[in-house]
């Protein structure tokens, strides 16, 4: 065994000068994962791992692991520890000791955040042992379940591979950051080189190229040009010139036309170009100059910051601009000639287009168009060209109204055009506008060839009479009266239809129990179909309220604090009488809920949900399956998740043809497989107008006789809380602790609801006091010693005195407590207006049914 132990020990002094060798962090890596397998094989432990310090935050992060065979990793679970979370360790390490521990359970008492740590990985026994660098802690190694007797030269070898981790670890850091730095260089040797070129290639198109240091008023010719003027000043000429506000006076005095450049040397001076090119970057200043030897006399001074990090240095090269100033001097002339032209034709056609607002010029044997004038003023005489049989489709799609555009397209197929002016001189159409005007469209002969055949002509457009716009308005307006008084008529007839239908079985089962007094059976049974017809009745009316309040504009979203997992709970026990006795099968799946509460309408999804859960329930046959799947997506970059709920049943399906009208009002399928189904077609109506409110999505897929799936998906902004595994480590003892013992008063009307909440506190450790409505909460606190109550759990709707009014009277109390103790409303109201008043009543806090436990035992330890 002994000779077993030292050839371990030379494996692991081996494997630290592979370490040593590593050229590169891959290398390094490979190594180090090996070390760690052999310390592992070596002590037969479960893991090894190395945690460094993250020199930024302070925590350890688990950067290299090894776990024996059939030991699951914890690297991706357990990225990070905070040093809060092992205080003693820490203490340890940074005294240089290692951490030796034979049975956790021995160190419960002395180290007690560790011990949380190792027992919710289940470690029994440890070993860790610090890394260094500089007697400055880098991170630590760790050894999980070893078994090996302890040994003390073994512990020391340890402490010195910790030592030897951090020092090769910094050598190979430093190394490679020596590299980089030498790479940079490198680069930067050969960016000069490649800015001398450019500047060299650049400098061709100056006459003289200057460096200035404007702080210092000096300057020195890099590039001088023997035809240059500069190059007859003496002093430059001689390389003596060393002033560059005096070598710019000479210049200006000797060479420069002062009437054509007056401002030269206050564009050239100091103060100006250091103000400037700080400003803009560059200047740029042209001037006129006696000719040079050459008969060059239009020059440019283009001056650029030379040195980046300072506004001293500058650069300045003058160049040649006479052929540039020759150009520009014919454009001027040339163009000043065709704006001469272009206003006398404008002129001509503005007179014209006060008639006609569009005009087009169209070659018909090149099928091409020039545009002359148009509506709007900045492109008349544009000279805009292309094709014209293309433009005429264009202008039709875009400026006539859908019904007339057949009739137009016709009229404006220019390949018929000189059939129809073979005897006409013009030919015209009238059409009705996009913007609700009436527009006449006229093609007029420009020119005829030898034959007589029209070759060109001009389309003009024009603004035809207000008298005909109003008769054809009008004309419309009438149609879609007479089509909104039949949509009225149809819509009473079936509102009459539906509400006869049940009406009828209303009036003839209350005859029956009328008249059957004596027949307990029949009149149960007649009562029983006169309230189902009631329901029916109901619901109608109040999908009528619906649909019209969400046509009118009056429903409007109200996004509160919503549970996810709450929407789906409440629908299950909404549901699970109705299904229970339509003998069907549901199914509520909650899942893949990123956040659970969200920022949305809920009880406008519950009506979404229920409507489309109704409709399956209707056309599922007995036995038949529903599945209610309620998750949500991740949207990435974004403060919003998609909730997706995917309604699916076993029923009879939706044919294809209908699966088009199924959403819109009073719509139902023609079908004999539900004709003894009611409904009025407004159930799907309103899911759709509130999903479109919503800006939500609906996807329908379903097969006749097999079944049908609909799928609703809704942008929601998400909220973040902070719960056991958000970072509220020690919620399940702190809070816990804190909070029993607690005495509460609650104010709760419902003796079900009362029950449930007195059962979560008592399992929880606190105590509860039951008031049934607001008064008998009021004189009860009043009643009581100080210090009876740790809190009020408030309810807001109950009958005598409402919560709302009680938590005023509360506070208005002459009472020690009255003041102080917290006011937590629990309610169903959970709307932001309903929040707003219970803050204004008094109350503390505010929380929605149903009940989270939790999140009130949190609010309860704020209190205690």
């Amino acid at each position: 065994m002994k000779g077993e132990y030292f050839m371990d020990n030379f494996v692991i002094l081996q494997q630290m000068f592979a370490i040593d060798r590593a050229q590169n962090r891959a290398e390094l890596r490979s190594s180090i994962q090996t070390l760690l397998r052999i310390i592992g094989s070596y002590t037969k432990s479960e893991r090894v791992y190395i945690f460094d310090k993250d020199e930024s935050t302070g925590d350890f992060c688990n950067s290299y692991e090894w776990c024996a065979e059939n030991v699951k990793p914890f690297i991706e679970d357990l990225q990070s520890v905070h040093p809060n979370d092992m205080p003693y360790w820490l203490n340890a390490f940074e005294r240089g000791d290692s951490v030796i521990i034979d049975d956790v359970n021995d160190v419960k008492d002395i180290m007690p955040s560790e011990y949380r740590l190792l027992t919710l990985q289940n470690i029994h026994s440890e070993i860790s042992f610090p890394i260094f660098y500089k007697n400055e802690l880098r991170g630590f190694i760790g050894v999980d379940n070893p078994h090996i007797n302890e040994s003390e030269s073994f512990l020391t070898l340890l402490g010195v591979v910790g030592g030897h981790l951090g020092n090769v670890r910094e050598s190979l850091r430093m190394t490679e950051l020596l590299e980089q730095r030498n790479r940079s260089l490198e680069k930067s040797l050969m960016d000069i080189e490649r800015d001398q070129k450019f500047l060299s290639i650049l400098s061709t198109d100056y006459i003289s190229v200057y460096c200035v240091d404007l702080n210092l008023d000096t300057i020195e010719p890099l590039k001088l040009d023997s035809t240059a003027n500069a190059a007859k000043i003496s002093d430059l000429k001689a390389g003596n010139a060393k002033c560059y506000s005096a070598l710019i006076k000479s210049y200006y005095d000797n060479y420069v036309i002062k009437s054509a450049s007056p401002n030269f040397l206050e564009q050239l001076g100091i103060e100006h170009l250091k103000s400037h090119i700080s400003i803009n970057g560059r200047l740029s200043f042209r001037y006129q100059v006696t000719p040079n030897s050459v008969g060059q006399e239009y020059f440019e001074a283009e001056v650029f910051p030379f040195d980046f990090g300072s506004d001293s240095k500058v650069l300045i090269g003058f160049k040649n601009i006479d052929d540039l100033i020759s150009y520009e001097q014919n454009s001027r002339r040339q163009l000043q000639e065709a704006l001469d032209e272009a206003t006398l034709n404008n002129e001509i056609i503005s007179a014209i287009s006060k008639i006609y607002f569009s005009i087009y010029r169209i070659d018909l044997a090149l099928d091409m168009y020039e545009e002359v004038s148009s509506d709007n003023e900045v492109h008349r005489l544009t000279g805009r060209m292309g094709r014209a049989s293309a433009k005429m489709k264009e202008l039709c799609h875009r400026f006539v109204v859908p019904e007339y555009q057949d009739k137009i397209l016709q009229f404006f197929d220019l390949s018929t055009i000189p059939e129809r002016l073979h005897t006409e001189e013009t030919i015209a159409m009238d059409y009705l506008s996009n913007d609700g005007n009436w527009h006449s469209a006229r093609f007029i002969v420009q020119k005829r060839d030898s034959s007589g055949n029209v070759t060109s002509i001009l389309y003009a457009t024009r603004l035809i009479s207000e008298q005909k716009r109003r008769e054809q308005s009008w004309m419309l307006l009438a149609e879609e009266a007479n089509r909104a008084n039949e949509a009225k008529s149809e819509f009473l007839s079936k509102i009459a239809h539906d509400i006869r239908t049940p009406m009828n079985a209303v009036m003839g089962f209350a005859d029956i129990a009328k008249n059957c007094p004596d027949n307990s059976p029949k009149v149960c049974d007649a009562l029983k179909k006169l309230t189902t017809s009631g329901k029916y009745i109901e619901q109608l009316v109040s999908n009528i309220l619906n649909i019209t309040s969400l046509e009118d504009g009056r429903q409007k979203l109200n996004p509160v604090e919503t549970s996810v997992s709450g929407i789906s709970s409440t629908l299950s026990h909404i549901f699970a009488q109705e299904l229970m006795n339509d003998e069907l099968n549901i199914t509520f799946s909650c899942h893949d809920i990123l956040y659970e509460y969200v920022m949305a309408d809920g009880l406008k999804l519950k009506q979404i949900y229920s409507n489309l859960l109704s409709n399956s329930i209707k056309f599922t046959p007995a036995g038949g399956d529903i599945t209610f799947d309620l998750y949500e997506e991740r949207i990435d970059n974004s403060n919003n998740i998609r909730l997706v709920a995917r309604i699916s049943d076993t029923g009879i399906g939706i044919k294809p043809e209908f699966q088009a009208d199924m959403f819109s009002k009073f719509t139902r399928e023609t079908d004999t497989r539900i004709n003894n189904v009611r409904g009025s077609g407004l159930g799907l109506a309103i899911v759709k107008e509130l999903v479109d409110l919503m800006k939500g999505d609906i996807e329908v897929n379903s097969s006749v006789g097999k079944g049908t799936s609909i799928t609703i998906t809704v942008e929601v902004p998400f909220i973040i809380k902070d719960d056991l595994w958000t970072g509220d480590r020690d919620y399940a003892t702190d809070i816990t602790s804190v909070c029993s013992g607690m005495h509460l008063l609650v104010a709760e009307d419902n003796e079900l609801n009362y029950e449930v909440i007195s059962e979560l506190l008592g399992m929880n450790g606190i105590s509860c006091e039951r008031a049934e409505d607001g008064a008998i909460c009021v004189d009860k606190f009043k009643a009581a010693a100080p210090g009876t109550y740790n809190g009020i759990l408030m309810d807001l709707q109950m009958p005598v005195m409402d919560g709302i009014a009680a938590s005023c009277a509360i506070r208005e109390l002459d009472h020690p407590d009255a003041k102080q103790i917290p006011i937590i409303a629990i309610t169903a109201n959970a709307f932001a207006k309903d929040i707003e008043r219970c803050r204004l009543a008094g109350m503390n806090e505010h929380l929605s049914k149903p009940l989270n436990i939790r999140r009130l035992i949190s609010i309860l330890s704020k209190f205690k």
